[in-house]
C-alpha cells in the first residue's frame, strides 16, 4: 500500500509543509508564507489553509498517512505542564520581577512570549491534516510521530548535503532546552555528539545585534544588519560589551551573572539607533555584532573540528542563514567543504520531520538524493491558467515562445530591462534561486539603486546576489566554492569587479548562487546566453516580492507585482510580457 510522510515544520515562525512518498522522494515542499502571502506566516498552521488541495495533488486515494512534527512529544508534555500550573496566565505578566526586566531583551518575559505561542501553535498543528484526510480519502489510516528540535534540522541538512559523512553543527534561537548541537553523520545514520543546555543563544545574541540596531527581529530583520555590517567599522567600546555579554568556554557558551547582564544590556542600550533616524547610523553596530558572532562560532567550530568526525561540515538552524559568515569558514578551519541546505531555519523542518519518520519505516534505505538536492519543491505555475490570462487579460504585448524564450529575455536584460523570472517550481527557503526571481544586468554601476527604487523600495544599503555559470566561479571569485543555494558569500577577484558593480557589495563580495545545467536547464540557458551577448556569465538576480512581502506565490501574484512596480518584463515559463 502507498504511504505517504506528511511532514509539518511547527514552530510558530516559519512554518511548512513537505510530502514524501514510500519510494523517499519529496514530491513537494513549501512555507505557510508563500500560500497566504504574509511574511513568516506567524502563528500560522501549516495544514489550515487549502491542504486538502495539495493532498489531492500529491497523494494517491486508499493510501495511509504519517505525520511528522519538529518538535518532540516530552517538550510538548513539559509545555503542558507549564500551563497547568498556570505559568501562561495573565497574572504571571503581571509578576513584579517580570515587570522590573521586561525592557531587556533577555528577560523572562521576551522566554514567557515565546514559550506561550509554541505551546499554543504545537497544541493545535496536525488537525488540519487529520481533517482532510478524512474528508479528501475516506478510509485511510493517520498515524502521528513528532521529532527532536535539533534532530530534524540535522536530518534535513545531512540527508539533503551532497557528502556521505560531515561533522553537522546546529545554531539557531532556541530548541527543546539548547541553542547549540553537534551531530555525527555516516552511515546514513545521525548521533547527536552534544549540546548546550540553557538559555544562552547565538540566535538570540543576533536578535538583540539587529533590535539594538534599529530593526526587528521578530519579523527577521537580521537580513539588514548582514547587508549594513560592510559599510561599518569595530565600535571598540560595544565589541567589549558584546564579548563579555556572550561567551563561549568549555564547549557551553556562557552568559555573565543576572546582575552583569542588566549592566551590560543599560550600557548597550546607549548604543540603540533612536527611532526615525539613517539606518547608516547603526552600521558600526551591525559591523560589530557581526563580528562578535563569528567570533563566537568559530570557537565553536574550532571544538568541532577538534574531534575529527570529518572533513565536511554541515550547518543547520537559523544561524545557518549568516550567509556572511558561511563563506568564512573554509578559509578560518580546517574543514574542507561546507554545506548548508536551502532552508536551515525553521521551515526546513518540514523536510527534516518527513525524512526522519521515512528512515524510521524504512532504516536500511538512503535518505535524500545525492550529489544534489534540488530546492524547487513549491507550487508550479500553470500553462492553462498563463493561456487564460493571456485570452481574458487583455494583455496588449505578450509574446510566445517555447523555443527562445532564454535567447529573447537575455537580448532584454543585455538592454537594460528589469525581468521578472517565473520559471516551473518554487525554491524552498527564502532565497530566489532562479524560478522566481527579479534578473538585470549586473554591468550597470547603478543598477542596484535603479531596483530598489523601481522595483523593491527597500534599504539601499542591501545587497543583490550574482548568478554565476559554476565554469566560471574561478575566474570571478577567490577560493571559489560551489554555492547552489545562495548561502555563503565569496569575495569577488580584483580584475573583475568592474565588469559587474551591480552585484559586488561593500566588502567587495557577493553571495552568489552557482548555476549548473543539471541544476536548472532554464536558468542556465538564460545565463549562457546573456553571456553570449555580454561576455558576462554573471546575471543580478533577487527575490521576486517587494519588501515586507514574501516572494510571489501565483501567477497573480507575479502580474500584481508586474503592473504596480517598475519592473519591465515579466516571464511566465515561455510567455514574455512587457509594459
Amino acid at each position: 500500500m502507498q504511504k505517504y510522510y506528511i511532514g509539518l515544520a511547527s514552530t510558530f515562525h516559519d512554518s511548512a509543509i513537505a510530502i514524501m512518498n514510500n519510494e523517499g522522494q519529496i514530491l513537494f515542499a513549501e512555507a505557510t508564507e508563500r500560500r497566504m502571502q504574509f511574511k513568516r506566516a506567524l502563528n500560522c498552521p501549516p495544514d489550515n489553509f487549502d491542504v486538502g488541495r495539495i493532498l489531492k495533488k500529491y497523494c494517491d486515494t486508499g493510501a495511509d498517512f504519517v505525520v511528522a512534527t519538529s518538535w518532540s512529544d516530552n517538550y510538548l508534555q513539559f509545555l503542558n505542564r507549564l500551563e497547568r500550573f498556570g505559568f501562561f496566565s495573565e497574572k504571571t505578566l503581571q509578576n513584579p520581577l517580570l515587570k522590573q526586566h521586561s525592557k531587556y531583551l533577555f528577560s523572562k518575559n521576551s522566554i514567557y512570549t515565546v514559550l506561550k505561542l509554541q505551546h499554543q501553535f504545537m497544541k493545535k498543528v496536525g488537525t488540519g491534516i487529520l481533517l482532510n484526510v478524512n474528508q479528501h480519502f475516506p478510509g485511510s489510516s493517520v498515524t502521528f510521530k513528532s521529532y527532536q528540535h535539533h534532530l530534524t534540522h540535522a536530518a534535513y541538512a545531512c540527508y539533503s548535503s551532497p557528502h556521505a559523512d560531515g561533522a553537522c553543527l546546529i545554531m539557531d534561537g532556541f530548541g527543546e532546552g539548547s541553542s547549540v548541537s553537534l551531530f555525527d553523520y555516516r552511515d546514513d545514520k545521525l548521533k547527536q555528539l552534544w549540546f548546550h543546555k540553557g538559555p544562552e543563544s547565538l540566535g538570540w545574541f543576533y536578535e538583540l545585534v539587529t533590535d539594538l540596531c534599529g530593526f526587528d527581529w521578530f519579523t527577521g530583520e537580521e537580513w539588514k544588519v548582514m547587508g549594513l555590517a560592510p559599510y561599518g567599522k569595530v565600535n571598540q567600546d560595544c565589541y567589549i560589551l558584546l564579548k563579555e555579554l556572550c561567551q563561549y568556554k568549555n564547549g557551553h557558551l556562557k552568559y555573565p551573572s543576572e546582575e552583569r547582564i542588566k549592566e551590560i544590556l543599560t550600557a548597550l542600550i546607549t548604543f540603540k539607533r533612536p527611532g526615525g533616524s539613517s539606518p547608516w547610523e547603526a552600521a558600526d553596530l551591525a559591523y560589530t555584532g557581526q563580528l562578535v558572532f563569528s567570533e563566537l562560532a568559530l570557537d565553536l567550530l574550532k571544538d568541532a573540528e577538534d574531534l575529527q568526525l570529518s572533513q565536511n561540515l554541515i550547518i543547520g538552524g537559523g544561524c545557518g542563514l549568516n550567509s556572511s559568515f558561511n563563506g568564512t569558514v573554509v578559509d578560518k578551519t580546517g574543514f574542507k567543504n561546507v554545506f548548508v541546505p536551502s532552508a536551515p531555519a525553521d521551515d526546513g523542518n518540514a523536510i527534516g520531520a518527513a525524512m526522519l519518520a521515512y528512515k524510521e519505516d524504512n532504516p536500511t534505505k538512503i535518505v535524500g538524493s545525492k550529489p544534489f538536492f534540488s530546492p524547487y519543491l513549491g507550487s508550479s505555475v500553470s500553462d492553462e491558467t498563463i493561456k487564460r490570462l493571456v485570452q481574458l487579460g487583455k494583455i496588449s504585448k505578450v509574446r510566445h515562445l517555447p523555443l527562445t524564450v532564454h535567447k529573447e529575455t537575455a537580448k532584454l536584460l543585455s538592454e537594460g530591462k528589469l525581468v521578472g523570472w517565473v520559471q516551473g517550481k518554487a525554491e524552498f527557503g527564502p532565497r530566489s534561486l532562479g524560478n522566481r526571481s527579479i534578473l538585470a544586468d549586473p554591468r550597470p554601476q547603478n543598477m542596484k539603486e535603479i531596483i530598489n527604487a523601481r522595483v523593491k523600495f527597500r534599504e539601499e544599503f542591501r545587497p543583490f546576489a550574482p548568478s554565476i555559470l559554476h565554469e566560471f566561479g574561478e575566474e570571478y571569485f577567490v577560493n571559489y566554492q560551489e554555492t547552489p543555494y545562495m548561502e555563503r558569500t565569496l569575495i569577488f577577484r580584483e580584475e573583475v569587479k568592474a565588469k559587474i558593480p551591480a552585484v559586488v557589495h561593500a566588502n567587495d563580495t557577493g553571495r552568489l548562487q552557482t548555476v549548473k545545467k543539471e541544476w536548472n536547464p532554464s536558468y542556465y540557458k538564460l545565463i549562457s546566453a546573456f553571456n553570449d551577448i555580454t561576455g558576462v556569465p554573471i546575471v543580478l538576480n533577487t527575490s521576486l516580492n517587494i519588501m515586507g512581502k514574501p516572494i510571489i506565490h501565483s501567477v497573480e501574484d507575479a502580474i500584481g507585482m508586474f503592473y504596480t512596480t517598475g519592473l519591465d518584463v515579466l516571464v511566465l515559463n515561455d510567455y514574455i510580457i512587457e509594459k
